[in-house]
This record gives structure tokens, sequence and C-alpha cells, in this order.
């Protein structure tokens, strides 16, 4: 058997606030993803008003986490 190259990158979220991301967003984000799995299981939509909030935080999340990475690399180069 050959070898094989692996390459990864491990990122552990530890579910806290910081800068990044808010308590009170965290919240939300639990509610909205709480009302949509209801939602789904009954073989519906949220509502759009809440369906674009939670697409806006998810986003954010995302800009969250590549915002935390790239601080850790910073972190790291300095």
């Amino acid at each position: 058997m050959g070898e094989t190259e692996f390459s990864a990158l491990l990122i552990i979220q530890n579910f806290s606030p910081d800068l990044f991301f808010s308590a009170k967003q965290q919240k939300r984000l639990s509610e909205l993803m709480s009302l949509w799995g209801l939602a789904r299981d009954q073989g519906q939509a949220l509502p759009p008003k809440q369906q674009a909030e939670l697409d806006t935080l998810i986003e954010a999340e995302l800009r969250a986490v590549a915002a935390r990475i790239a601080a850790l690399i910073q972190q790291e180069s300095s």
C-alpha cells in the first residue's frame, strides 16, 4: 500500500461568546435553529422574516469563524 498525504486544519469551537460573535447573537441563533427544526419536522418552513434573520446570523457566525482563524494566524506569526 502506498503512502497517502493528508493535510487538515482542525478548529474546535468552544461556543463561548467572543468579540466576533456575541452571547446575544448565539442565543438568537439557537432560538431560530430550534424553530427551524420544529418547522422542518412538520414539513414547513420558517416565516420569511425569521428565515432571513437566521440566514444573517449564520453568515455572521461564518464571518466570525474566519476572523477567529485570522486572529490565530496573526497571533502565531507574532
